[in-house]
């Protein structure tokens, strides 16, 4: 078999090793009229009831992504064991990178997934916040923060991931914009990447030095 043959294999077995996973995205919320308790997107979402209920959904959807990364990863280690295939090789390489995009925090502060518990609970807070920013207070997730409706303060400087709503760009872009973020927001939080910190912890070495 040609070199070219075996590399278009290993492609097509990356692709699916990187979708498979993510198909509980795609499916689980869109497809199962979920739709009626939050505005449309992608308008702002209010910090309520429904939205915490929908972040813990969607914290179960992304957890339930582990369970169908099984069924590649162990079909391309049982085909590689008995034959060097490259379609079973570009699985195993696939669900590995899907896998290390979850193990591998952006937000340090946050903890570990993308929708932490420590995350849910800090949005959750908001739903009744110690102090008021202005005499009518209406916080809503927008697609960069969290701001008051009224006023515009910024309550929290935190991105909105993916609700599971049904996209307003259609289904095949939104379908691959989700497979191309993983449910997460194009837009990272300030100062707080994995990054940033790395790189204020050198600059704050090399002034040591």
């Amino acid at each position: 078999m040609s070199l070219s043959a075996d590399i278009l294999r290993l492609v097509l077995g990356m692709i699916v090793g990187m979708v498979l996973p993510r198909l509980p995205l795609l499916f689980f919320t869109r497809f199962l009229n979920m739709e009626r308790e939050l505005p449309p997107h992608p308008d702002p979402v209010p910090i309520s009831v429904p939205l915490v209920q929908r972040l813990l959904l969607m914290r179960r959807v992304h957890l339930m992504c582990w369970v169908t990364a099984l069924f590649p990863i162990a079909l391309g280690l049982w085909i590689l064991q008995n034959s060097p295939e490259p379609f079973a090789l570009g699985m195993v390489a696939g669900v590995s990178w899907f896998a290390i995009t979850r193990v591998v925090p952006e937000d340090i502060e946050q903890g570990l997934g993308i929708l932490p518990l420590s995350m849910i609970k800090s949005v959750n807070n908001l739903r009744e916040p110690e102090t008021d920013c202005c005499e009518k207070p209406e916080l809503y997730w927008e697609v960069r923060a969290i701001r008051c409706k009224n006023c515009r303060h910024v309550a929290m400087d935190l991105p909105r991931p993916d609700l599971g709503r049904m996209r307003s760009d259609g289904r095949l872009r939104g379908s691959l914009r989700i497979l191309l973020t993983d449910g997460r927001s194009v837009f990272p939080t300030a100062g707080t990447s994995i990054i940033s910190k790395g790189t204020e912890l050198f600059s704050q070495v090399a002034e040591e030095e």
